[in-house]
């Protein structure tokens, strides 16, 4: 697959072979880049070697089982989402999952994998995305804070937009008088930025 039109990179954990290769052909039909294991061994070994962008993991498999890799993982500081999976699970262990940190729980077989996927993956854009402002002092006072943010995202949109104050207005919902006067308290020249 062209690494170039990969939309995600997928690890699934499941000893049934033919459960796995089913979500594996159907993810990579639309671009998703999926690795197979087994077991938690092989499934460790992929893990030290590469990057993945969410881990679907069976509860039962043989050696160790899944709740007990989450957990390792977990205490480990696994930051990747993990989803559990099971075609045989009691709502305890759905439960257990959840509390150890997983992000979801699944009852296989998974019927309409793709979004599924699509929403998990899109939640942990939007958490990677506002995980990624920079400049704010979370410590400072929320008017201090509004106003380094807001000036960040002023200055942003009158880049992408050359300064066109009707298309910035528009972005951020505001009359263009509002937004002239914004840009003056903030300090921001709307014609150099």
């Amino acid at each position: 697959m062209d690494n170039i039109n990969i939309i995600g990179r997928i690890l699934i954990i499941d000893d049934e072979r033919i459960n796995a290769e089913t979500m594996m052909d159907t993810l990579e039909d639309v671009n998703y880049q999926v690795s197979l294991a087994a077991n938690a061994k092989e499934a460790k070994s992929l893990i030290e070697t590469q990057t993945f962008d969410l881990v679907m993991m069976d509860v039962w498999m043989p050696g160790q089982d899944g709740m007990s890799l989450l957990e390792e993982w977990i205490e480990q500081g696994f930051s990747t989402p993990i989803v559990m999976m099971s075609g045989h699970a009691e709502h305890k262990d759905v439960v257990k999952a959840i509390k150890l940190g997983a992000v979801d729980f699944l009852k296989k077989p998974l019927h309409d994998i793709l979004p599924l996927v699509r929403k998990f993956l899109s939640q942990q854009a939007l958490k990677t995305n506002c995980d990624a402002i920079t400049g704010i002092d979370f410590d400072a006072p929320l008017k201090v804070a509004r106003n380094l943010f807001e000036k960040e995202y002023f200055n942003h949109h009158l880049q992408e937009n050359n300064h066109n104050i009707a298309i910035v207005a528009t972005k951020a919902g505001l009359e263009r008088t509002t937004l002239y006067r914004k840009l003056k308290d903030l300090g921001i020249d709307k014609n150099k930025v």
